[in-house]
This record gives structure tokens, sequence and C-alpha cells, in this order.
């Protein structure tokens, strides 16, 4: 992963009374084209496990510029399609941050779709404390023969890391990884891949 990388990180919770054209939305409209925009170079959409919101779209981005676009522009904000701005009002729990990338660790298992995620972030980590937290979270994982690789992306002083595993992990087993950390955070999710019906 080259550190130039950014990453747009979407989370939110569709009401019950409207989940489904929730999905219609994301999975006819808003996912494909944000995918067709210049410098977005992937996206998934993740549900959640274990935490809150239930929801999280992952989008791989050439650099942040991708957001800055006259492209992105025409299709965000005010300039959102109909649909866009009837969904969005309704989501609860709605996050969005453009995140950089600070560094990656492979694990022992080999390339392939990942089948979990866990996503953790942690607060005001100065530089040397994160080097030292992802030192600690390396170590951590690095005993699950599942884990496929561990990204971190920065957005400030706060510190991101999506580990992904080739296969299910049990939860228990990820949070005791964190608990065991230098520092804490504020915000741990296990995700499973968006699997529409």
């Amino acid at each position: 992963m080259r550190l130039d990388k950014a990453l747009l990180l979407v989370m939110m919770e569709a009401p019950a009374d409207m989940e489904a054209e929730f999905h219609d939305w994301y999975d006819t409209e808003h996912l494909p084209q944000r995918l067709g925009l210049p410098g977005v170079e992937s996206g998934a959409r993740w549900v959640c496990v274990e935490g809150w919101p239930r929801w999280m779209a992952l989008y791989d981005l050439a650099s942040s510029a991708a957001l800055e676009t006259p492209e992105y522009l025409a299709v965000s904000g005010a300039n959102s399609t109909p649909w866009s701005k009837r969904v969005l009002p309704r989501t609860v729990g709605r996050s969005r941050a453009c995140l950089h990338a600070v560094a990656v660790h492979d694990g022992p298992a080999g390339a392939g779709a990942p089948a979990r995620l866990l996503l953790a972030r942690f607060p005001q980590q100065g530089l040397e404390r994160r080097a030292i937290l992802i030192e600690a979270l390396n170590a951590g994982l690095a005993r699950h023969r599942a884990l496929r690789q561990v990204r971190y992306f920065a957005l400030g002083d706060i510190l991101y890391a999506i580990a992904s595993f080739d296969r299910v992990v049990a939860t228990a087993a990820l949070a005791d990884v964190i608990e065991q950390l230098p520092a804490a955070a504020d915000l741990v999710n296990h995700y499973a891949p968006y699997q529409r019906g």
C-alpha cells in the first residue's frame, strides 16, 4: 500500500422502516456512482456483526484529492441525487472520514477476499505513541493465522486500524488483543462482507 493513498470510511444505520430502500439506493445508485468517479479505486460494503452502526462502506482512493474533483463535487452535498437527499437524512449514526494511509502489515494468510474485518479507532495518538501502538497491534494480531493484513490510517491524531481475515474469527479473540494494547480504543467493530438477501 502506498502511503499517499487514502480511504473514505462511511458508517450509518438505516431506520427499520426503510432498510429495503436503503439497500436499493446503495446497491443500484450510490455505490456504482461512486465507483465510476476518478480516483476511486475500489469500494465495498460491510455489515457489522459486533458493534454499531450496522452498515459500513470503504472506498480506496488514489489520494484524498479524489474527493475534490469536479466529478465528485458534481454528485455530492447539495448536488446529490434526489434519492440520496431522501435516504441520507433519515439515517442515524452516520459518520464519514477521509483517512490517510500510514502503515501496512501483512499477516500469514494468503490473498483473497476477506471474510471478516476488524475496525479499531484510537484517539489522540502522537507519532511516537502511534508507532508503539502499531507494533503492539501487529504482534497481537499476528498470532491469528487467518490474518491477511492490517492497514493503518490517520485522521489528525486519531489512528484507525483495519484488520482483514481470510475466515471467521471469534469477536472475543479479537477483543482480547485490543484489551492488551497500550492505548484504549474508543471504537471496535467486527464486520462481515455485505450480501443482499
